[in-house]
């Protein structure tokens, strides 16, 4: 004791001092540290861009004679119907245009390859004259074009592509016509093969017969859209 005074005074205000010098260390170590996150921005728009997708359309038409059926064909009947294309509408190109066949009620007609229908697809590059008949048939003025020459069978599980069409730039117009051909070796014989539609596909007299056979079928064209590209 100094002076009547305690002489652990000077140590006790020394640990105040100390204490008090921290806390102001730590106050300020927290300013600095928040005004880190104070940055000047700004911000700018550009556009309205305007963006919107194209269509692909293909229609059948101005004629479709391919709901009208053919009753008691023989073997050499031929069998033509226009059914016209058209890709009215459409914004888009087309990359590839084809021409498939579904039986909704089949029979030999469509499953044999060689004895069944066979389909040839003409176009002509003007309106074919038709003439109402019966039955059916169409002549061409121009030069026509030969696009696919098939088995009816094999359009059912591979389209034909149709290459040169008109409809494959958007707006264009085709004039088709379908000639089905019933072979004329086409067998049936109901003494060698009493059940009518029946036997080996691809067979002869005595193993195959196409009399009593109908098939229903559908006519399916399909559009794809041209190559993508960079807009």
């Amino acid at each position: 004791m100094e002076n009547g005074k305690n002489s652990e005074n000077p140590r006790r205000t020394t640990v105040k001092r100390v204490v008090l010098t921290v806390a102001v260390v730590v106050a300020g170590t927290g300013a600095i540290l928040g005004g880190a996150f104070a940055t000047f921005t700004d911000t700018t728009n550009a556009g309205p861009q305007a963006i919107s997708s194209g269509k692909v359309i293909l229609n059948v038409g101005p004629t479709n004679d391919s709901a009208t059926g053919a009753t008691s064909i023989a073997p050499g009947d031929t069998i033509a119907r226009e059914v016209d294309l058209n890709s009215t509408g459409a914004t888009l190109n087309d990359a590839s245009i084809t021409f498939g066949i579904s039986a909704s009620s089949s029979s030999l007609l469509d499953t044999d390859a060689t004895n069944g229908l066979q389909v040839q697809v003409q176009s002509c590059p003007v309106a074919w004259t038709r003439n109402a008949g019966p039955p059916l048939t169409y002549s061409c003025t121009g030069a026509t074009t030969v696009l696919a020459t098939t088995p009816v069978k094999t359009l059912e599980s591979a389209p034909a592509n149709l290459t040169g069409l008109n409809s494959l730039t958007a707006g264009g117009q085709d004039y088709v016509v379908m000639t089905f051909t019933f072979p004329s070796g086409a067998p049936g014989n109901l003494g060698l093969v009493i059940t009518a539609c029946s036997g080996t596909v691809g067979g002869t007299a005595a193993t195959e017969n196409l009399e009593g056979c109908a098939s229903t079928l559908t006519y399916t064209f399909t559009a794809t859209q041209r190559l993508a590209a960079s807009k």
